[in-house]
């Protein structure tokens, strides 16, 4: 423990000397508060979730007199602020209406600014769990993007561990940076401007990681530096769209001792249920073999059968299907373990 605690507090320090332009896309996010703070009222400097439609999502930061323009009409931040996180907030000039919801980094990968491709929910949350990404544990990661990952790496270190994230991009590392800050994620994440695959890792975090996580054209050339970094028991994983990316890798991964290697693929099927009335049909009885009695005593069945039936055909069978389409192939995930 006096490792992990070692490294999330001195390291940050060490890193701020990286990338120190500080500046925040709204005055207003100059509080710095994290993104998950868990309130319920919004608050000026809050980052608030737009949410439009399914396919359409973005972000704001809360401003006094500040307003929202869509499709659908003006929207001011003054009639947001005060309001609880999930409220339908209409138009002052149109019908038009949106809900303001509260940050996650689900919601986040939906609505920010993509600078690159980035890792969807579903690849995501398969990383996260294959390589027991939990509190308190100290993670790397190379090749920032637009710093999807990087926001549910750090939800689930917080609050005692800490995301060491890297982008050989000057650009996209400023901007993420400014993002981090804006969101209050600085005190578990910390971005640099470095090319992991020439110049690997910090030596301070040699031995002391717990997961290396390579999102890079070439993530092979990475494999040592990972392996140095990772302490025993430590977790790799690879994003790699194209299977030759893989096969090297693996290679990699074998030459340099690693155990436990296995790529996946994650693909998403949703199902629609609904409920369908299903009647039984009534056949009847043979008049020829029945008597009198039998028939009159059969009528007073097949009414209470009857009624049975209609009740079973008021409440209705409820079924699946699968939908028609599936978003098709984003990346191959490779997972190893340094023993």
């Amino acid at each position: 423990m006096s490792s992990i605690a070692f490294v999330s507090e001195t390291f940050p320090r060490h890193f701020n000397n990286f990338n120190s332009s500080r500046t925040i896309h709204s005055p207003a996010a100059m509080a710095m508060q994290s993104m998950w703070a868990g309130k319920s009222i919004v608050e000026v400097g809050d980052l608030v979730i737009l949410f439009e439609t399914h396919n359409s999502v973005t972000y704001a930061y809360m401003e006094k007199d500040g307003v929202y323009h869509n499709r659908h009409g003006a929207f001011h931040h003054n009639d947001m602020i005060g309001q609880r996180f999930g409220t339908k907030v209409y138009s002052r000039m149109s019908k038009g209406y949106i809900f303001i919801l509260s940050p996650t980094s689900e919601l986040w990968s939906k609505a920010l600014r993509h600078r690159t491709q980035i890792v969807f929910t579903l690849d995501a949350s398969a990383i996260l769990f294959n390589t027991h990404c939990c509190p308190g544990k100290i993670v790397i990661e190379s090749g920032t993007g637009s710093g999807a990952l990087t926001t549910s790496f750090a939800r689930a270190v917080q609050p005692n561990g800490h995301v060491y994230t890297f982008e050989f991009n000057a650009t996209r590392a400023k901007v993420a940076k400014e993002e981090f800050d804006a969101n209050g994620l600085s005190k578990v994440a910390t971005i640099e401007c470095r090319d992991a695959c020439e110049q690997g890792f910090p030596e301070q975090l040699d031995g002391k990681v717990d997961i290396v996580f390579l999102d890079l054209p070439c993530p092979w050339k990475a494999v040592g530096h990972a392996k140095r970094a990772l302490k025993a028991g430590g977790a790799f994983a690879s994003y790699s769209p194209c299977m030759e990316q893989v096969q090297r890798t693996c290679d990699a991964l074998r030459v340099d001792g690693f155990d436990r290697i296995r790529t996946i693929e994650t693909r998403l099927m949703t199902y629609c249920s609904r409920t369908v009335p299903l009647p039984v049909p009534n056949f009847g009885f043979d008049d020829q073999t029945t008597t009198p009695e039998q028939v009159e005593s059969n009528d007073a069945q097949v009414g209470e059968k009857r009624k049975l039936e209609e009740d079973s055909a008021a409440q209705g069978h409820t079924f699946a299907k699968r939908d028609d389409e599936m978003r098709g192939h984003t990346a191959f995930l490779t997972f190893a373990y340094k023993f």
